[in-house]
């Protein structure tokens, strides 16, 4: 088993080697040799190099040494620049936001339904065109003029239309509750239990929970315990600390048990790096692979 110490002096050679090699050898390698990382991580491109327009945004994702990513909004992309990108680079478009304009929106009012089904089939179309697998919605704000169990009932209405239209494309449907305290005011979905309500109340095996390490550690804590409940239910994993949101190291989660944790529970898709580096992305994406690796040697 390799130590923490020659992980961290082999990833440094690694960085310093891609700043000399240029970003066509460091996408071969991401491609071909995996990220050189345990787990697999998506870095989030709205979050990460915000000043640099979107395509040279996943050439940083290359660069980095990373073969998967996520987005938020897929409106107002070039999307045959993307597809074409991602061939070139070696690069996985992991999942993206399939709900409208609007994120906060979402589907608590029962008359939004056709729009959202709508929503669904356009983003559809893009996910087969990029070859993605998992949309992100989000229940929304509460919509006045209805009890909490009426919004409840419209969330699920529409999940279930999503789902028929998800399932015969082999594609699924991650609803993400969302903190109230820092983030999103008058969510309606925030915990764990509450999303679980709605996935169970859906039935189908293509619609499942988005579990936001950062959200559902300011929503509710107890992150092992839930994730631990929650398994057979959560189809997507993203992270960042807290407070502030920026990389593992910054806030008080203790990174390397809760991905050990995931591991070790069977998963293994991606996980979302949906987090604002600190400095910059290079120690952000260093604190990255050290967690990754202390969570492989059991730290």
């Amino acid at each position: 088993m390799i130590s923490r110490r020659a992980f961290c002096a082999t990833a440094a050679a690694t960085c310093l080697s891609s700043l000399r090699t240029g970003p066509a050898s460091l996408a071969a390698t991401a491609a071909s040799k995996g990220d050189g990382t345990w787990l697999t991580y998506a870095v989030n491109v709205e979050m990460t190099w915000t000043n640099l327009p979107f395509l040279e945004r996943l050439r940083k994702v290359a660069e980095s040494g990373f073969s998967h990513y996520e987005f938020w909004p897929w409106r107002g992309k070039d999307l045959d620049a993307i597809a074409k990108l991602n061939k070139e680079l070696g690069l996985t478009p992991v999942q993206f936001t399939a709900s409208p304009k609007r994120f906060d929106q979402g589907i608590t009012d029962p008359k939004r339904l056709d729009e959202f089904v709508s929503d669904v089939k356009a983003a559809v179309d893009v996910a087969k065109k990029l070859g993605v697998k998992k949309i992100c919605v989000v229940a929304g704000e509460e919509t006045h003029g209805y009890s909490r169990d009426e919004q409840t009932k419209a969330v699920i209405t529409a999940l279930k239309a999503g789902a028929k239209v998800v399932e015969p494309e082999g594609i699924t449907i991650i609803l993400e509750p969302l903190n109230v305290l820092v983030d999103h005011p008058k969510q309606l979905v925030v915990t764990s239990p509450e999303a679980a309500n709605v996935i169970r109340s859906v039935g189908s095996p293509n619609v499942k929970i988005l579990f936001d390490i950062y959200h559902q550690q300011i929503s509710e804590g107890n992150l092992s315990g839930n994730i631990r409940k929650y398994k057979d239910l959560i189809g997507y994993f993203q992270l960042a600390d807290h407070p502030g949101r920026h990389e593992p190291g910054t806030g008080e989660i203790r990174y390397s048990h809760v991905l050990k944790l995931i591991h070790d529970l069977g998963y293994t898709d991606p996980i979302g790096l949906e987090m604002s580096p600190e400095s910059d992305p290079v120690a952000a994406f260093k604190a990255i692979r050290e967690v990754d690796a202390e969570a492989k040697a059991g730290r």
